[in-house]
C-alpha cells in the first residue's frame, strides 16, 4: 500500500503528504543521505526503487523536483511507477513553481484533494483465508463497501473503506481446505486475514493455512482471528490458548453489534494506518503562540518541544518542520536578549565617580620660621618623637622579661635525669582461665529497610534529568545525563534526589544561557 509521499527541492523537504505510518522525522533524514547523490544531481526519465527497513521508496526526478514514494515491500514497481507519473503531471499543472507549494495554500489544499484517492489506484489487497464453515464469507459482508464482483465460481471481491483510504477485499470461497489455489490467490496481498471457528477448528488445518502466508505472503501484514467466541466458555478458552500455542490472535464473535468498529480497530493497528492527532491539539497550538506573544520565550520553546513529539507519535511530518522553525528563532531572540543583558551589565560596572567628600577637615602645617633655617639658608625640620602609648609601653615591657627568663645562673644548673636502671616494676603474671568454647547460636540477621523513599526509588536519574532540562527550554542527550548524573554523585558522596536533579538543570540552563 502507498504510506507516503514526499517532494524535495534543492535539497529542501517542501511536501509531505501521508496516507499511514510510514517514515518518521529521523528515518526521513536518514533516506535522504542514502539518496543525496540523486538530490544533488537529479537524473530524469527513470524511477529508482531501494528498499528500507520495513519499507521501500520509490523516487524520481521532473527538473529540479524530486517525487518520493513509501509504500509497502509487497508493492511492484510496475504498479507504483504510474502513480508517480500521474502525480508529478498534477504537480506541474498546479505549480508553476516549485516553492510554491509553500506559499499558496488553495493550490496546496487542492493538491491534497487529488492524492487522496490517488491511494486506491493501487489496488492494495485485503485476502480472507479459513477452514469451510469458519465465518469468512460473514466477515467479508460485515467489511466490504459498495458493489460485488464474483471471479468465477470460487472467489468474490468488493472495496472496503477505512480512515479514507480503500482497499480490494477477496473471500475465497474454495470448499477444498488442501486447494492448491490458495496460494496463488493470496500473492501480493498487503493483508492476509486467517479466520476459524473456535468452537470447532483442527490443529492441522489452521497450521497449513499458516504455511501459506510463510510460502507466498512473506511481505504481508499476517491477521490471525477465531470467531464464534461466544459460544466457547472461559475456562475453555484457556485450554484452547495453550493447545494453539498461539499469543498473537484475536478473539471475536461475528454477531457482536459493534463488530465493524472491533475489526476497523484490529485492521488499522495491524497495517499501521496513521491515527488523527488529539482532539486538543489546535487548542495547544494556540496556547503556545500566546506564550510567544506575552515573551515567555522559554515556556513557549518548551511547548513548541511537545508539539513536535506529539507530531512525531502521529508522524504527522508537516507540522513538524514548522514547529523546528519556530523553536529556532525564539532562540535566536533569546540570543539577541542575552547580549543586550550582557552590554547594560557591562555599562553598569563602569560608571564615572561622583563628587569626592571628605570625611575629616585637611589640616596644613604652618612655614618654617628664621631661627630653624642654617647657615646656607636650608631649613630643617623639627623632628618630634612619637607619643607612646599603652599598648606600645605594654610589648616593651614583655619582651624585657622574656630577655631576662634565661640568665648565666639559670645556664649553670644541671638537669637531672633518671636511667632505665632506677625504675623497678613488678608485674605478675596472669593465669588464663580456660573456657570451653559454646556453640555459637545461629543469628538471625536483620536487614534495615532504608526509608528514604528518595533513596530507594526506582528512578532513571538520566531521564528525569533531561526532562528537567527541557522543561526549562533547553535540551541534553540522554548519554550526557548520565555522566552528569556519575559525577554528582561522586562529588556528593551520597544518593542523588529530584532536588538535586532540579538543581544541576537550573545551573546547565543557566550557563547555557550565558554562553
Amino acid at each position: 500500500m502507498l504510506r507516503q509521499i514526499h517532494i524535495f527541492h534543492k535539497n529542501v523537504c517542501i511536501f509531505n503528504h501521508s496516507y499511514a505510518m510510514g517514515l518518521g522525522d529521523e528515518e526521513l533524514t536518514n533516506v535522504t543521505k542514502i539518496i543525496q547523490s540523486h538530490l544533488d544531481l537529479p537524473m530524469l526519465g527513470k524511477t529508482f526503487q531501494r528498499p528500507v527497513t520495513n519499507y521501500q521508496i520509490f523516487h524520481r526526478a521532473s527538473k529540479d523536483v524530486l517525487f518520493m514514494f513509501v509504500t509497502d515491500l509487497v508493492d511492484q514497481l510496475n504498479r507504483v511507477e504510474p502513480i508517480i507519473l500521474k502525480t508529478i503531471d498534477k504537480f506541474n499543472e498546479i505549480f508553476s513553481l516549485p516553492n510554491e507549494i509553500m506559499e499558496s495554500t488553495s493550490h496546496q489544499e487542492s493538491f491534497n484533494e487529488y492524492l487522496i484517492p490517488l491511494q486506491h489506484e493501487l489496488h492494495s489487497k485485503v485476502a480472507i483465508i479459513g477452514p469451510t464453515n469458519a465465518g469468512k464469507t460473514e466477515l467479508f459482508y460485515i467489511l466490504k463497501k459498495g458493489e460485488t464482483k464474483e471471479i468465477m465460481n470460487f472467489a468474490v471481491s468488493s472495496n472496503y473503506g477505512i480512515d479514507d483510504l480503500n482497499f480490494d477485499i477477496w473471500d475465497f470461497q474454495l470448499k477444498d481446505n488442501f486447494s492448491l489455489l490458495w496460494s496463488k490467490f493470496i500473492s501480493g496481498s498487503d493483508l492476509i486475514i486467517l479466520l476459524f471457528d473456535l468452537s470447532n477448528y483442527h490443529l492441522r488445518v489452521i497450521e497449513h493455512f499458516k504455511t501459506f502466508q510463510k510460502q507466498e505472503g512473506k511481505l504481508s501484514k499476517f491477521l490471525i482471528i477465531g470467531n464464534k467466541r461466544d459460544l466457547v466458555e472461559d475456562s475453555d478458552m484457556k485450554l484452547i490458548k495453550n493447545e494453539l500455542d498461539m499469543d498473537d490472535f484475536f478473539e471475536l464473535s461475528l454477531v457482536d453489534s459493534d463488530i465493524k468498529q472491533q475489526l476497523d480497530l484490529i485492521i488499522s493497528k495491524t497495517l499501521k494506518l496513521k491515527e488523527s492527532l488529539p482532539k486538543n491539539f489546535q487548542e495547544m497550538i494556540n496556547q503556545v503562540k500566546r506564550l510567544e506573544l506575552e515573551g515567555k520565550f522559554v515556556l513557549s520553546i518548551v511547548k513548541y518541544k511537545e508539539l513536535i513529539k506529539i507530531c512525531n507519535q502521529y508522524q504527522d511530518l508537516s507540522y513538524i518542520q514548522t514547529f523546528k522553525e519556530k523553536v529556532k528563532e525564539i532562540q535566536k531572540k533569546l540570543e539577541e536578549q542575552t547580549k543586550l543583558r550582557k552590554i547594560r551589565e557591562s555599562k553598569q560596572k563602569f560608571k564615572v565617580p561622583g563628587r569626592i567628600s571628605f570625611s575629616q577637615k585637611p589640616m596644613v602645617k604652618s612655614l618654617p620660621t628664621s631661627q630653624s633655617r642654617d647657615v646656607t639658608g636650608s631649613t630643617t625640620p623639627e623632628i618630634f618623637p612619637p607619643i607612646k602609648t599603652e599598648n606600645d609601653i605594654s610589648q616593651e615591657t614583655s619582651k624585657i622579661e622574656d630577655l631576662t627568663l634565661f640568665t648565666k645562673e639559670d645556664n649553670k644548673k644541671k638537669t637531672q635525669f633518671l636511667t632505665p636502671d632506677d625504675i623497678k616494676i613488678k608485674i605478675k603474671p596472669k593465669q588464663k582461665e580456660f573456657k570451653p568454647d559454646k556453640p555459637k547460636e545461629n543469628i538471625a540477621f536483620i536487614i534495615e529497610k532504608s526509608t528514604d523513599k528518595k533513596a530507594i526509588s526506582n528512578i532513571d536519574y538520566p531521564l528525569e534529568l533531561q526532562k528537567f532540562i527541557e522543561q526549562k527550554g533547553s535540551s541534553l542527550s540522554i548519554n550526557l545525563c548520565q555522566q552528569l548524573i556519575t559525577d554528582l554523585q561522586s562529588a556528593l558522596s551520597r544518593s542523588v534526589t529530584s532536588e538535586d536533579l532540579e538543581t544541576v538543570a537550573d545551573v546547565f540552563v543557566k550557563s547555557e544561557l550565558k554562553i
